[in-house]
Order: structure tokens, then C-alpha cells, then sequence
């Protein structure tokens, strides 16, 4: 009788020990396939400052580029201002200068007079003067002209770096034989100027209304 507990109860354990492996095995088995299955990991934050590092520095670059061009077309913009602004004060120069040099005149410095009007202009408007420079100074001593000029306003009509148009507002006091005392005249000349080789020069001048 007590043979017949012991085996059966050795048959229990063994039963057990069977049940207790088949479920071990099943829960490796189902542990071995989650194991196997793809998963997911988000990224944490370090990886993602990493993903954005990058992007950020393209970022600042493209801003760098941009606002170094913008610059560039600013300084660009301002340094031709400034060369346009320094071409019209020389026109403005040179145009009062002649105005001033074609009304200023004497019979004891006729000649000097005449040069400087000649060094001043270019193309026929030039050889005008040339052409009358042997009387010119004999007209002025018999007709006893002394004349001195000054210009009272003068403004560019229109301008580039090959020509210009200026005009201009002369006063002139002249006084000759019939004027000992003097008498003042006012002139508006239209002034046209030509750039020969960097030098602006008159080609032409015309008394206007």
C-alpha cells in the first residue's frame, strides 16, 4: 500500500515537472519571437539637437549670404550716389567757371582772357574762338570794353559720365565808351559739356529766354 502512494506520487511530481517545462518552453518560445520583432525607438533629445544641428547651421549661413549681398548691393547703390554726386559738383565747376570766363573781359588782358575760354571749350564751338583770337583783342581796346562776370545760380538739366546740360544765371557789369560808368547785363546760358579723356569740356553755349 505504501509502495503504491510513493509511485503514484512520483507520477504526480513527474506530471508536473512536464507541465511546468511545456510552459516554460511555451513562454521562451513567445519571448523568442516578441525578441524578434522590429521595435521601434523614438529618438530621445540629444538625437533629435542632433538632427536639427545641421538644419541650423545651413540656416545661418543662407541668412550670412544673404545679408552679405545685401550689403554689397547697398555699398555698391551708395558708392555710385557718391560718383554721381562728385560728377555733378564738377560740372556745376566748370560750366560757372566758363559762364564767368565768357563775360569776363578787358582790353589790356584780352589775350589771357581769350585762352581761357579757348582751354575751356572743345569741337567748333572752339574754333570759333580760335578763328577770331588775331582781332579779338584789337575789338575790345577800340570799343574800351572792361566786363567782369558772376553767376548767380546754375543747375544740371541732364547728366551722365559723356555729357551734360547746364544752365546757368550770369550778371555781367560792362563798361565801354558809351557806358564809362557801367552798366549791368543778365544773361541765362544753356551750357552743353562733353567729357574728352576724363576732362569735361563746353561744346556749346546758347543764350536762352
Amino acid at each position: 500500500m505504501a509502495s503504491a502512494i510513493r509511485i503514484a506520487a512520483e507520477s504526480d511530481v513527474r506530471a508536473d515537472s512536464d507541465v511546468t517545462g511545456a510552459d516554460e518552453a511555451e513562454v521562451s518560445s513567445g519571448l523568442t519571437e516578441q525578441s524578434q520583432e522590429p521595435v521601434e525607438v523614438e529618438p530621445g533629445p540629444r538625437s533629435r539637437r542632433r538632427l536639427a544641428a545641421p538644419a541650423l547651421i545651413a540656416f545661418l549661413i543662407l541668412v550670412i549670404l544673404i545679408a552679405a549681398i545685401v550689403g554689397s548691393l547697398s555699398a555698391i547703390s551708395a558708392s555710385t550716389s557718391s560718383d554721381s554726386a562728385a560728377r555733378d559738383r564738377k560740372l556745376l565747376d566748370v560750366a560757372s567757371s566758363m559762364a564767368v570766363n565768357l563775360v569776363t573781359l578787358g582790353q589790356n588782358s584780352a589775350e589771357a582772357d581769350l585762352s581761357r575760354v579757348i582751354e575751356g571749350t572743345t569741337g567748333d564751338f572752339r574754333e570759333q574762338f580760335v578763328s577770331a583770337a588775331e582781332g579779338f583783342g584789337a575789338l575790345l581796346t577800340e570799343g574800351g570794353v572792361e566786363s567782369v562776370g558772376e553767376v548767380k545760380s546754375a543747375g544740371i538739366v541732364d547728366s551722365n559720365d559723356e555729357t551734360a546740360t547746364v544752365l546757368a544765371a550770369v550778371t555781367s557789369t560792362v563798361k565801354n565808351h558809351e557806358a564809362p560808368s557801367g552798366e549791368v547785363r543778365v544773361y541765362r546760358m544753356k551750357l552743353a559739356l562733353t567729357n574728352i579723356d576724363g576732362t569735361w569740356l563746353v561744346s556749346n553755349v546758347a543764350f536762352v529766354a
